[in-house]
């Protein structure tokens, strides 16, 4: 009933959504701004434009921060934004601002920090914020209705009560953007601290994580519940490092179910972004290029320790279907794809039990063949999604007979259907991931390799000049936004995956110039980075939110570069980032688990195999089975191999057995 109501309301609105005259977002090229072009709302874009009006006509700002490919922001934008009632209210009382969360992550960033500090929980999306007219924040909320419900106070009450209180008694409404920013002050304020002094935190963080693990239906969390995928690293890491048994479980057990939910896509492949459930059985349908990249990578590791097809056939499956939907001709990765199709959440995806047991009797199955396999997938006679549409997913069981040729079937019903709007910007950190992943996926399927090498040309090609990196376009247009710590963390970690792939100095090269200017351009000293230049100032964190905290990786990038260029510097940064956060990883380190693993990799010592790079790539199969996981392969002029860390080398010889037995004791 919810989703119908949902539904309903969006068509409803949809009659407010007349041609409006186009507002300030006119000329920005976020496919999300340009949502909202001919809302009755006069929305401007972040800038000076808008906080000079405010200043001038001495109103507060109404902030909200969404993403094209957003439900709940589409609801908000139909019920309340293409509402001239509403519109006209928020027009009055305020100067209403716009922000795509994907064009400007940092600003999202620091209201969401906000929001978490006064809610004690965290936020989302469409975040709402009232600032006044110099940019502070006094009000943050997520969706709001446009009148009462939902247990929370609508727009049409919140808007005009802000606003006159904003006129008739602003000293009030200014102590409180006073003490809100206090109180964000102490909590960025964290002395340093010395580093924890054993190796024990990493059994530590992996009892802490079993604490609230789902034993009955695996991940982390109740409702709604993501892949987590850095706390799966992490704990992959540890599995090769120590051998920690519930680790391991925790890890395989969640990549198995993963990959026969709901949160995967059983029809086409790859991974919708989340589940509103703890049982993994209901998703919200985006695809998320960062969510896809950062899983297929785990389930590359997962396949080599296990051998286990399934792993292999979803980093297949996910590949054929990413390049299907977001790859350009150019080769490079556009964001995402939205959750609705024609008004309907999940519409695309979603099978009618009668229409789809007659597809598989016309495509000739028999009726028993038909309804094995409906019901392998639970698609059901009275639905699993509310009403009587189904969402398939695999029941624990050996997949029936013809299945393979029932998912073809399937697969030809969706094509009579729109496929949900793509979000077309390419985002230089999320096609680094994704370059990243590709990288890795070409051990399993050689072929990934040259298509990740063409597409790492063609995104340097666009997104980089003379050094630096931009961080987000459309295929057709020319980059202009500066890039941003994700942009470099992400992409120098593409260049060193292409570079243990193929050994090229080139790749190297770029790590190690992207690593260098990011730290120019974000490292402040003391432990301490920003996500972006500008204002707010925002710092980097090592919290891994929807994706790895950009701090986290770049760590871990210049954990490599240390090693591989020989070079200190990299070190201290890391060692002193390490101690500026030294008490988040010393309370809480499975909630960390990206930053740990660089603690893990520093500490313990990262390990590069010198040697000729025919001879290495030779040996390249010998090099990834090497138990120890901490292991980079360097290429040099030598006649046989050599195995360095950061203090000494320590093995030496043309037979690479006994450098593994070197490596492997330590």
């Amino acid at each position: 009933m919810t989703r119908y109501f949902i539904l309903s309301v969006l068509l409803i609105s949809s009659l407010w959504a007349a041609d409006f005259p186009a507002n300030h977002l006119e000329g920005e090229s976020s496919p999300y701004l340009r949502q909202h072009l001919h809302n009755p709302v006069d929305w401007y874009p972040w800038g000076e434009e808008a906080f000079e009006k405010a200043r001038r006509e001495h109103k507060p700002i109404f902030l909200s921060i969404g993403y094209s490919t957003c439900h709940w922001c589409h609801v908000m934008a139909h019920e309340s934004f293409e509402n001239p009632e509403i519109a006209a209210l928020i027009n009055r009382w305020f100067v209403p601002v716009k922000v795509d969360r994907e064009e400007m992550p940092h600003l999202d960033r620091h209201f969401q920090r906000i929001y978490t500090l006064l809610h004690r929980r965290s936020g989302g999306w469409p975040l709402t914020l009232f600032l006044t007219e110099e940019g502070r924040p006094f009000f943050a909320a997520t969706y709001i209705p446009p009148v009462d419900g939902y247990g929370v106070k609508g727009l049409e009450r919140i808007v005009p009560h802000y606003g006159r209180l904003y006129q008739e008694d602003r000293k009030r409404l200014e102590a409180r953007a006073d003490a809100i920013e206090r109180l964000a002050a102490r909590a960025a304020d964290m002395p340093p601290e010395k580093l924890p002094a054993d190796l024990k935190i990493a059994d530590r963080a992996v009892e802490r994580m079993w604490e609230y693990y789902d034993r009955s239906y695996h991940g982390w969390g109740g409702r709604p519940k993501f892949p987590e995928s850095a706390r799966i690293r992490l704990l992959l890491d540890i599995v090769r490092l120590d051998g920690n048994e519930k680790a391991k479980t925790m890890a395989l057990e969640t990549l198995e179910t993963m990959a026969d939910s709901g949160l995967y896509d059983q029809i086409d492949g790859a991974f919708f972004r989340y589940c509103v459930d703890r049982k993994w059985t209901m998703p919200h349908f985006e695809k998320m290029l960062y969510t896809n990249a950062e899983l297929i990578a785990l389930y590359v590791r997962a396949w080599k320790m296990t051998g286990r097809e399934r792993f292999r056939e979803v980093v297949r499956e996910t590949v054929r279907e990413i390049d299907r939907r977001f790859r350009t001709r150019e080769g490079l990765y556009m964001s995402a794809s939205d959750a609705d199709s024609d008004h309907q959440e999940g519409g695309y995806f979603l099978y009618r039990y009668d229409e789809a047991l007659k597809a598989l009797k016309r495509a000739g199955f028999s009726e028993k063949e038909a309804i094995e396999n409906l019901y392998y997938l639970d698609i059901r006679e009275d639905g699993n999604f509310d009403t009587d549409l189904s969402h398939a997913r695999r029941l624990p069981h050996e997949p029936p007979a013809k299945f393979s040729k029932v998912r073809e079937v399937l697969k030809t019903m969706r094509k009579e259907r729109t496929y949900p709007f793509v979000d077309r910007k390419v985002i230089t950190a999320w096609n680094g991931m994704w370059l990243e992943a590709l990288f890795s996926a070409s051990e399993l399927f050689g072929p990934y390799l040259a298509r990740a090498e063409e597409s790492y040309r063609a995104l340097k090609g666009r997104m980089e000049s003379d050094g630096t990196l931009y961080h987000q376009t459309l295929p057709e247009e020319s980059p202009t936004q500066p890039g941003m710590l994700e942009d470099y963390a992400f992409m120098a970690a593409a260049a060193l995956a292409g570079y243990q792939r193929t050994l090229r100095k080139e790749y190297l090269n770029d790590a190690k110039r992207w690593a260098d200017t990011a730290v120019v351009n974000f490292y402040e000293g003391e432990g301490r980075w920003l996500l972006a230049g500008g204002t707010p100032r925002t710092r980097a964190d090592i919290f891994d939110s929807y994706y790895t905290s950009p701090l986290s990786k770049m760590l871990n990038v210049l954990v490599d570069l240390a090693l591989l260029e020989s070079d200190l510097r990299y070190d201290a940064i890391v060692r002193s980032t390490l101690a500026a956060h030294g008490a988040l990883l010393e309370e809480t380190p499975d909630a960390h688990p990206e930053a740990l693993r660089a603690f893990l990799r520093r500490t313990r010592g990262i390990v590069g195999i010198k040697g000729d790079r025919n001879r290495l790539l030779k040996n390249r199969l010998a090099v990834e089975r090497l138990e120890y996981p901490f292991v980079l392969m360097k290429a040099e002029k030598l006649e046989g191999f050599v195995a360095c860390d950061m203090k000494s080398c320590f093995a030496f010889g043309k037979d690479f057995k006994k450098i593994k037995r070197a490596v492997e004791s330590r």
